[in-house]
């Protein structure tokens, strides 16, 4: 017959023996939901990211490579490689040493950026929310000698901007080394808003 302590000893071994293998299922356990918590935080993650990419828009993308030089071909073959400016959502502005241009959406065919994105600023915000028609009275502020494309890339006229309305503007048609005439005797032309795919003003040399 086993003695008591022989008795005690055995009941202490099995508790103890039952404690471990309830730690050690517990920490699988526990290892296991953490593992469910881990891949349900990545499949949210990656259906947040999924859901953003389908609601993203071209202007916002394109913001990323704000003042950097990218690379657009618009129709009828013509290619700018330039700085990119700020970008709305139905248009963005690109900048070299001599020329600027404002181009809309409509008018590109394609866009090559950089291969490094840079970081979105709050510089990089701004000019968003500013409209078309506001951008191009800049220009007629400033007297730029403008050349004007449509839709198709065909040049719809050249010269200096005399009138910008809500949905039209103004253009007084010369060449651009010449200056246009406040007496009236240099033609106009009078250009919906709705046909321009892009702008080009020269700067004077």
């Amino acid at each position: 017959m086993k003695s008591f302590c022989e008795e005690l000893l055995e009941e202490e071994f099995v508790s103890y023996s039952w404690h471990m293998r309830w730690d050690s299922l517990f920490d699988d356990l526990e290892a296991q939901l953490a593992e469910q918590h881990r891949a349900q935080l990545r499949d949210e993650i990656a259906e947040n990211t999924r859901i953003e990419r389908a609601a993203a828009e071209l202007g916002e993308s394109l913001l990323r490579f704000r003042g950097q030089e990218i690379s657009v071909n618009l129709v009828g073959r013509t290619e700018i490689r330039a700085l990119l400016g700020p970008c709305a959502t139905d248009y963005f502005c690109l900048e070299s040493e001599s020329n600027q241009w404002i181009v809309r959406y409509q008018s590109v065919e394609s866009i090559a950026p950089p291969l490094a994105p840079g970081s979105i600023s709050t510089e990089s915000q701004q000019g968003k929310a500013i409209r078309f028609s506001a951008v191009i009275r800049a220009l007629l502020r400033d007297r730029a000698r403008c050349r004007i494309h449509g839709l198709q890339g065909q040049a719809l006229a050249e010269g200096t901007l005399s009138q910008v309305g809500k949905d039209f503007l103004v253009i007084g048609v010369h060449q651009r080394d010449e200056y246009v005439h406040s007496n009236g005797h240099r033609p106009q032309l009078l250009i919906p808003l709705g046909s321009l795919g892009w702008i080009i003003s020269t700067a004077l040399n």
